[in-house]
């Protein structure tokens, strides 16, 4: 029996891109795939659009919705989609972005990955990754800053893409980790979820990508956002400072 697969997408207007996104994930022929989508009750009716979806056939009982009923931020919409699909009987779970900058066609890569660590990031700054010709040059420095000498140079790990959110763990890894550990929200919370990791010694891998800039709607990052997780990495650090392998929760191992 092949093991199961929940893919996390997080929504918030998002609706144009949802019904381009949801066929490219199936289309895959990923064996025992699911999609949990958490929407903030968009209110462009993604939520909607992901039920009437739900009832055609060839998405019956793999597509799923959680629905909230505000909008509460990135992390605890994560959160809460990891704990759903862990409680669905999820073997592998991946998040990802609906703005179809997280391109569908490297999951069957992660997956592969996936079978000798225990996360596994695509990420723009390892050899062949790369982010969208459109970037301007500060813009291009300051995430390849952020994510190549800022960040590991603070936490002290071996991460070349820690602020990226495509990623797989297994079931035992988001078990172990234990989420009430978490505590930052917004894009912060990669990094944070990167460092309890690697702090409680799980094997993590990356996989070059390509991140273009979403094509439709509009961008929820800012320079704002962007220095506020900067600020925040120090915090990461000191919350996590006592943490060891030994703290890790205990976790069934998914199926090879």
């Amino acid at each position: 029996m092949p093991p199961t697969t929940y893919i996390v997408l997080p929504t918030y207007n998002e609706g144009e891109n949802i019904v381009r996104l949801v066929p490219a994930l199936f289309d895959l022929g990923v064996k025992n795939l699911h999609v949990l989508v958490v929407d903030d009750n968009s209110p462009d009716g993604t939520g909607q659009i992901v039920e009437t979806l739900a009832e055609q056939a060839d998405y019956t009982g793999r597509l799923h919705a959680l629905h909230r009923s505000e909008k509460q931020g990135l992390a605890p919409a994560y959160i809460q989609g990891f704990a759903q699909a862990l409680s669905m009987g999820a073997d592998y779970v991946i998040q990802m972005d609906a703005d179809l900058s997280h391109q569908p066609k490297y999951i069957p890569g992660l997956l592969r990955q996936a079978r000798d660590y225990d996360i596994v990031i695509g990420s723009r700054y390892v050899d062949g990754g790369s982010v969208d010709e459109s970037w301007g040059p500060m813009r291009k420095l300051l995430s390849w800053w952020a994510n190549r000498v800022y960040t590991p140079t603070i936490l002290r790990i071996p991460i070349r893409d820690a602020t990226g959110g495509f990623r797989i763990y297994r079931r035992d890894a988001l078990i172990g980790m234990d989420m009430g550990r978490v505590k930052a929200n917004g894009y912060v919370f990669m990094v944070e979820m990167i460092y309890v990791a690697f702090r409680l010694g799980y094997r993590i891998g990356e996989i070059p990508i390509h991140f273009p800039d979403r094509q439709h709607g509009a961008s929820k990052m800012s320079s704002a956002i962007a220095l506020e997780a900067a600020l925040r990495v120090w915090q990461i650090k000191w919350r996590h400072r006592q943490l060891w392998p030994s703290a890790a929760a205990s976790g069934a191992d998914p199926p090879e």
